[in-house]
This record gives structure tokens, sequence and C-alpha cells, in this order.
């Protein structure tokens, strides 16, 4: 089995890939035996890969530990573009490594187990979801007068009053303009 990332070659023997494909759902049924369930979308299709890097060939290790760690623009994980056999039949095209990648020793073959996981990166779902157009958000209102006009406050938009200011009021205003410096 070939598994590429970017067109580099992921080295080893006796590589196996197994994809899995999560279905979140919700249990409707209550303290009933209804098999009613609600629909939550698919998540992330992963990818798990194993396979097994003999003591000798510790250059296959540290690349994919420097694929691993590869990180994008802005610090992001890199995303890789992955050719393999198994990730093709599931519809996978983009991934990015996720849960950590572990190597365990094995003294009787004189090799390390690795085992690594990659999760899909803009899958079909998450295009449809983005292409989709949400949902309006509607304003709600009242009927009557709302008590301030937009953009009147405590004094009014520019320094004026959107009512007629009684004659004493007038004059509380040329003065407050005054000591405020709007002339």
């Amino acid at each position: 089995m070939t598994l590429l990332l970017d067109g580099e070659r992921v080295r080893g023997k006796n590589i196996k890939v197994t994809a899995n494909l999560q279905i979140e759902s919700d249990d409707l049924s209550g303290q009933t035996s209804n098999t009613d369930s609600a629909h939550k979308g698919f998540k992330p299709k992963t990818l798990t890969v194993t396979l097994q890097i003999p003591f000798v060939d510790s250059a296959y290790l540290r690349n994919i530990m420097r694929l691993a760690e590869a990180t994008g623009s802005g610090g992001q994980r890199k995303t890789y573009r992955v050719v393999n056999d198994t990730a093709s039949a599931f519809g996978v095209r983009q991934v990015e490594f996720s849960d950590g990648v572990s190597a365990r020793e094995d003294d009787n073959l004189r090799s390390w187990q690795v085992q690594f996981t990659l999760s899909e990166k803009l899958s079909n779902p998450e295009r449809v979801e983005t292409r989709r157009a949400g949902n309006g958000v509607t304003q709600q209102g009242a009927q009557g007068q709302s008590v301030t006009g937009p953009n009147t406050g405590a004094g009014g938009t520019n320094g004026e009053s959107s009512q007629e200011l009684t004659g004493f009021e007038a004059t509380l205003k040329k003065l407050d303009n005054y000591l405020g410096g709007v002339l």
C-alpha cells in the first residue's frame, strides 16, 4: 500500500490505512422504546495509519515527525494532498495530522510500530455547509414609537435637541455650549 502526502512517500513496512466516518446523532426516544434519532451531521473523515519502521531506517520516522510538525502560514497545521487507495475510496483529498503520532518499540522485530491519524480538511459536507445560505436575522420590533429616535441621546445630534426648548432651557443650553467650548 502506498501513502503519499503532497507527493512525498511515507516510508515503512506493512502500511495499513483505516478510514473512519463518524455520524453524529442524538437519541430522541426519552424513556420509551422509540428508535427516533436526530441527525447532527457528519464529522470529518479520519485516516488512521499504522506501519512498521526498522530501527536501521530511523530517517523514515524523522521524516514522519517532520511532516507532522510542519506548519503553514500563520502557524496553522499544514494541509496535505493525500494519495492512497483507501483515502480515494472514502473521497478524502486533503488531510492534516491530528491526535498525535506514536512510535512504540518492538524489541523482537527490532523496529518501531508507528501510528498516526490524519483528519480530512475541506470535506465535501464542509464545503456544502459554507455554500449554504445562512438564516437571515430578522429585526424584532414592537408597535408604537420608540422613546429615543436614532442618534438622539441626552444632548441630541450635533448638540441640538429634536424638540423645541423653553426659554430657560435655551439659555442654559447656550451657557453649556459656551462653557463646553462649542460656539
